[in-house]
């Protein structure tokens, strides 16, 4: 921002190209973000956005192809950084400078903003200090970085993306992946009161430059939104700017500026006060309840079924004859997980070559009916993915129908028709804590570097 004296809230005239930059600032926010203003609403505001998003899709389709030249076919979903996406941030831009420039040459009597300024940048805290809450939430409760997956322990470290190789550094350290977590819970708790908004501006901004270069860095697919977010904060903290500057760079001192706003009327600040304190009351611990419940369903303390886990494949018997373990073989099995949770039940064959095929996992007892959770007896139902089938396993096709034992020392066998083969297989669980990554652990005393 440019001049930021002007941008207190006062009467006091603007400069000229801080109106301009501040119509541009305030018509692209509105368009970036007027679904992160509609989800700070408590209970309500998650699920109006995602349907009237759908709306505009054709719209962005349509930009994309007749002036980008490029086919739209990928919406919304885990990436943020798709086609779509892009296209919808260019379109905002050059619609936020076209009105920009239609309100500058339409309003030539307004030399200040002030009570917009205040309402922006109450917005951007607001949107800001949501985001931060809920993304160091989750990595307070270790559900955004899981620990290392036996899959991920098993494959060829050059094999890594580099949005893997992050995920597990991170994941590796419960420690490290809470204290990142608090980092963002502190800032985003700063940018709820305007006393300490300054301070919460600037613990985020530095926060969110290191998020930032990790995206970029490791080619995480989040990077248009983490750079919005890192804007916000330096923009928060750009009308004091100049104090700052005085401060610590000048070794002067710095006047102290009016932190009430605008507003002027006594009733309208309590209203605010209640409104701002009843968010605060509802959604914090609302969640940091939500967050702290999902461990239960898919973080540390989800429930586990006896067959969870990666088994290797010890001995593989395909028609009554044994085969050897030969890493030409592309048929034979090396390893089988399987994923028996309450929310999540998928079976994988990873095969000598390190091919690897999953499937939707239907557990069975002995009778062939359907059961919950597994035990030492049964079967495994593999059903195909697709989709067609999107994540309702009855609604795919029957691949195999194997039965199961534990046997007492530990080990399961696993017996049936499999790719038009009868195949019985020893499997002996693998343990995570093998794993030197997992296993080392903290050293106090370190007489030589440890670097594997």
């Amino acid at each position: 921002m440019v001049d930021s004296p002007a941008l207190r809230p006062s009467g006091c005239r603007w400069h000229p190209a801080t109106r301009v930059a501040f119509r541009f600032l305030f018509v692209y926010f509105l368009l970036s973000s007027w679904t992160a203003l509609v989800q700070l609403i408590p209970l309500v505001g998650g699920f109006v956005p995602s349907a009237i998003d759908a709306w505009t899709y054709p719209g962005f389709v349509w930009i994309g192809r007749a002036v980008f030249g490029v086919e739209i076919t990928v919406f919304p979903n885990g990436s943020g950084d798709t086609t779509f996406n892009w296209v919808q941030v260019a379109t905002h831009v050059v619609f936020a400078l076209v009105a920009a420039a239609a309100w500058t040459a339409l309003d030539r009597k307004s030399v200040a903003y002030p009570r917009l300024k205040d309402g922006l940048w109450i917005a951007m805290r607001f949107v800001l200090a949501s985001a931060m809450l809920v993304y160091g939430f989750d990595k307070v409760f270790l559900l955004q970085f899981p620990s290392p997956t036996m899959q991920r322990l098993m494959q060829p470290y050059g094999e890594s993306s580099p949005m893997g190789l992050l995920w597990t550094f991170i994941g590796a350290s419960e420690p490290y992946q809470f204290f990142a977590g608090t980092m963002e819970v502190v800032g985003g708790m700063l940018l709820l009161f305007r006393i300490t908004q300054l301070a919460g501006a600037l613990w985020c901004a530095g926060v969110m430059a290191n998020v930032v270069l990790l995206n970029f860095c490791y080619d995480v697919p989040v990077k248009i939104y983490s750079s919005h977010l890192l804007m916000m904060a330096l923009v928060i903290a750009a009308p004091d700017l100049p104090r700052l500057v005085r401060m610590f760079v000048l070794n002067r001192g710095a006047e102290p500026v009016d932190l009430a706003g605008p507003w002027t009327s006594m009733r309208w600040r309590r209203v605010a006060r209640v409104v701002k304190w009843s968010w605060i009351a509802l959604t914090v611990p609302l969640l940091v309840w939500q967050t702290y419940g999902a461990r239960a369903i898919y973080g540390p303390d989800a429930p586990k079924g006896a067959l969870d886990g990666t088994w290797e494949v010890v001995e593989f018997r395909r028609d009554g004859v044994d085969v050897p373990p030969l890493i030409t073989d592309a048929a034979r099995w090396r390893y089988c997980t399987l994923f028996d949770r309450p929310e999540f039940k998928t079976a994988e064959v990873t095969r000598m070559q390190d091919a690897s095929e999953r499937w939707f996992l239907v557990l069975l007892d002995e009778s062939g009916a359907r059961v919950e959770s597994s035990s030492t007896n049964g079967k495994l139902e593999l059903h195909e993915r697709g989709v067609a089938a999107g994540d309702d396993p009855a609604k795919a096709k029957v691949v195999a129908t194997l039965d199961y034992a534990l046997q007492d020392d530990g080990r399961m066998r696993v017996a049936g028709e499999f790719a038009g083969a009868r195949i019985e297989a020893l499997c002996a669980r693998k343990q995570a804590g093998d794993y030197l990554l997992v296993n080392r652990g903290f050293h106090w005393i370190n007489e030589t570097p440890f670097n594997r």
